[in-house]
């Protein structure tokens, strides 16, 4: 495939990924769709077609497979695949505002039919970009599928395997590419944690550490959200969150850099790319075990506290790593490890940041399952703000009767007694 098909794709890939961060109004979404025309309009000045396909999780351009950005490129199929846009062609003629509109419009958080994109064409006036399913069949047959969680979840796995990856080669890595990952994982997995617990056990050992850098990450975003973070601040702690451990995935092995800790070792990682990431995730590589009282590790001088980033990141970190020890111990049920942790407020944790994420984030995950004092089995669906042990619960009756029964409401005469181990049911 020539050099210029290939810029054609990058920078397509590129525009899409700041329309879904920012918005079609956002000044480098405008400046790489102009790019990606540029581009497209030299492509068009010699074929009156330019075609991508995603076939399977390939992607399949002027007929040729591009193996080797299978990768780097999942999410994008992913998420074109998910608004029915399996195969694109730019037609001789292309205008700016078509590709602007088309960008726009699939780059949208709303997953899309055939029928969508070609209600958008008919009222867009868009008559230069065709684009679709590949087959009828298929299409019928994914409308009717369910998604499968963990299939999802471990693109999101490989994609976070590729860019440590990518980081331990020397390789520059894009602060758009990154932020459209950890954004991916809020919007597929916001409101998931439990089942992505259910498909821990099944991964392979080399993936559960990645599963686990995904879980912060989402714990992170969510808890940020709820806690009304602007969304810049939501995926810059997201990202954060998906790099603390990532010194543990050095070149030199597990835990060590030139005989240093993780910590260390990850700052350093990710500082050599400072020019292109900010310093955010360093900082909390380097301070997520410091500790609020600063008797952590590593010991750092010149400092009253952890950054406000660390002191987040190191709850939902340690709350992930507590709540997994229950596939082995019995007793790392959310209640124990709510009093497990709440016992180390200022100490281990910040208390404002510890109260928040409980706060927020409630003792029981939403979507456990837990066992009500009534001996009624329900799903936590909604925590109370505020009121960690006291959430709604979805409770399913007699002959399939749902009841959603708000504990905070109950005046004790309703608790949950335990939540059902994911890792054994």
């Amino acid at each position: 495939m020539s050099a210029e098909s290939r810029e054609a794709l990058r920078l397509l890939f590129s525009a899409w990924q700041a329309g879904r961060l920012y918005s079609a109004e956002h000044p480098q979404f405008k400046a790489l769709v102009e790019k990606a025309y540029e581009q497209l309009t030299t492509l068009l000045s010699t074929k009156s077609e330019w075609t991508i396909a995603l076939i399977g999780d390939d992607i399949v351009c002027d007929e040729e497979t591009l193996y080797d950005l299978q990768e780097k490129m999942r999410l994008f199929s992913q998420g074109l695949k998910e608004r029915s846009s399996e195969r694109i062609s730019f037609c001789a003629g292309l205008k700016k505002e078509e590709l602007l509109r088309f960008l726009a419009f699939v780059a949208l958080p709303q997953k899309r039919s055939e029928q969508d994109l070609a209600e958008f064409f008919h009222l867009e006036g868009v008559r230069h970009i065709k684009a679709g399913r590949l087959t009828a069949a298929r299409a019928q047959e994914e409308s009717v599928a369910a998604p499968v969680l963990s299939l999802s979840y471990q693109d999101s796995l490989r994609a976070v395997a590729s860019f440590i990856a990518a980081l331990n080669r020397g390789e520059e890595v894009s602060s758009l590419d990154l932020h459209y990952m950890v954004l991916s994982i809020q919007e597929n997995f916001s409101g998931r944690y439990w089942q992505l617990l259910e498909v821990w056990p099944s991964l392979a050992p080399e993936e559960k550490l990645f599963s686990h850098l995904v879980n912060t990450a989402l714990l992170v975003m969510t808890a940020a959200t709820r806690l009304g973070f602007p969304r810049d601040d939501v995926l810059d702690l997201g990202l954060a969150g998906l790099c603390h451990d990532i010194g543990k995935l050095s070149p030199l092995g597990l835990g060590t850099f030139f005989g240093e800790s993780h910590m260390l070792a990850g700052a350093k990682m990710l500082l050599r790319f400072k020019n292109l990431i900010s310093p955010l995730p360093a900082i909390v590589a380097l301070e997520h075990h410091l500790r609020f009282d600063l008797k952590g590790q590593p010991k750092l001088k010149g400092i009253d506290q952890p950054h406000e980033a660390s002191l987040l990141v190191s709850v939902s970190n340690v709350y992930d790593n507590l709540l997994r020890k229950w596939a082995f111990d019995p007793r790392f049920d959310p209640l124990f490890i709510y009093h497990l942790m709440m016992a180390e407020k200022g100490k281990v944790f910040a208390p404002d940041w510890l109260e928040s994420f409980f706060g927020v984030m409630g003792v029981w995950p939403e979507g456990s399952t837990v066992l009500l004092s009534d001996e009624r089995k329900g799903l936590v669906c909604r925590n109370n703000e505020n009121l960690p042990l006291q959430p709604q619960v979805e409770v399913i009756g007699p002959e399939g009767a749902h009841e959603v029964i708000d504990l905070s409401k109950e005046k004790g005469k309703i608790a949950i007694l335990k939540a059902i181990n994911p890792f054994s049911a």
